[in-house]
């Protein structure tokens, strides 16, 4: 199976390729696969076998790997030398082998936005781009039961991830339950024959939720011409549709709760980081004139949900069967599936449900139109890069999510300043959500 995905390419010919003076081709180390992402979570045995008969390629300095507007059906890493990756006019960057940076493919594989220059002499891999892709279920049936998750296999043998496994798979299992006004107005909106006045009644059950909704239909964000005094005019600004998702969001944090004082550091951390998520999604999906912004907004929000029923979990495991590594690695190699069988659970929409196990999915193609999945993993890209983390990210030309943003600008420069100046929204945004 392997073999079909890692396929063994002929080396490309033609006048912008010259021989490496340096390097010669050779076989690639099983150790050099377990670093590079997202290959390094094939099994083993598939990588070992990979590894005994496939050579690596090499190219003198001044070589074009490719270009850009070229399309191919594969996939280049850097194993070594350094590449210049050339973006358009004065905006280059780049990649030097046993960087952070080069464990990500050079492109994602189809229509290159960048064109790659060998800067000295460099030795590549080239693999299927279908690789990207395997490992990565989104199929409700089989993410139902644990063990068909793409796990780590030394989580899988961890006695805390077993033991999660199993009481999730418990018939008597208590998942977090969403508060009753976010539900009661979902299913209302749902059957599609409720009115503003309706709406603002359901949201009036809850007295704080309903403040906070006229706080955000009064905000910059609407740059309304005049403030709402009540909660019907709040939804009539807001419409149905954007007064659900904020109600929505609203409620979320009340269920980010945990006993155990060390793990409710850890939930009130990720919930923060959930805020500055959906705020640069919000934010996002309003640059890129997404329909409904609102609905990005929760996105984000939802994007880590999985951490809840996990650390609730946790709360009540003894401590001194599990150590902090085998906490940190499970949780988040259980964040995408345990957040879309809660969002599942809850009845959200299948485009929502698919955002966890998506987030981090760099080089996942969801097709020609940008999605919600696409706005959050762009968000998250954008954080790496705003906290100076982009070697823990590939570079957002080489990702399939990058080409579909609106201007088709896609330096870490262009990136920075997109947040520089956004940064007054998003802190509106934050501070309605806090």
């Amino acid at each position: 199976m392997l073999k079909r995905l890692l396929k063994k390419a002929g080396r490309p010919a033609g006048p912008r390729r010259k021989p490496a003076a340096t390097l010669t081709p050779r076989p690639v180390t099983l150790t050099e696969l377990q670093q590079l992402i997202p290959i390094r979570n094939l099994p083993e045995e598939e990588l070992r076998a990979f590894s005994l008969n496939q050579t690596t390629e090499t190219y003198g300095a001044g070589s074009i790997l490719f270009e850009t507007g070229t399309s191919e059906d594969t996939v280049l890493y850097l194993l070594n030398g350094t590449v210049t990756m050339i973006l358009g006019e004065n905006q280059e960057y780049e990649v030097v082998a046993g960087s952070a940076k080069s464990r990500f493919p050079l492109s994602h594989g189809d229509a290159h936005k960048a064109t790659a220059v060998a800067k000295s002499d460099v030795e590549v891999l080239r693999v299927s781009a279908r690789v990207m892709h395997k490992n990565l279920v989104l199929d409700d049936d089989r993410l139902s039961r644990p063990e068909n998750w793409d796990v780590p296999a030394w989580v899988r043998k961890t006695t805390l991830y077993q033991a999660f496994c199993q009481y999730l798979t418990d018939e008597e299992t208590k998942l977090p339950m969403l508060p009753d006004i976010a539900v009661r107005l979902r299913r209302a909106i749902d059957r599609d024959d409720i009115g503003i006045a309706e709406a603002a009644r359901i949201v009036q059950l809850d007295a704080s939720v309903a403040a906070r909704l006229i706080q955000v239909a009064n905000s910059p964000l609407y740059l309304a011409a005049r403030p709402v005094t009540n909660c019907l005019e709040a939804v009539n600004r807001l419409g149905l549709k954007a007064t659900c998702n904020l109600v929505m969001s609203l409620c979320l944090k009340d269920l980010f709760q945990c006993r155990d004082p060390r793990l409710r550091k850890r939930m009130q951390r990720i919930w923060r980081d959930g805020l500055h998520l959906s705020a640069l999604t919000y934010v996002l999906a309003k640059d890129n004139r997404w329909p409904d912004p609102e609905e990005a907004l929760l996105a984000g929000l939802t994007c880590e949900i999985g951490a809840i029923p996990f650390l609730v979990f946790v709360s009540d495991f003894p401590r001194d069967h599990y150590t902090e590594e085998d906490l940190d690695r499970t949780l988040k190699a259980v964040l995408g599936p345990v957040g879309h069988y809660l969002l599942k659970t809850w009845g959200f929409a299948d485009e929502l449900t698919q955002v966890p196990l998506l987030a981090e999915a760099w080089h996942y193609d969801s097709g020609p139109e940008l999605t919600l999945s696409d706005l959050v993993m762009l968000s998250k890209l954008h954080h790496c890069m705003e906290q100076g983390q982009r070697d823990q990210v590939p570079m957002i030309s080489a990702i399939p999510a990058g080409q579909k943003l609106r201007d088709g600008r896609l330096s870490p420069e262009y990136s920075l300043k997109v947040l520089h100046e956004a940064k007054t929204e998003i802190q509106e945004t934050l501070a309605l959500l806090r």
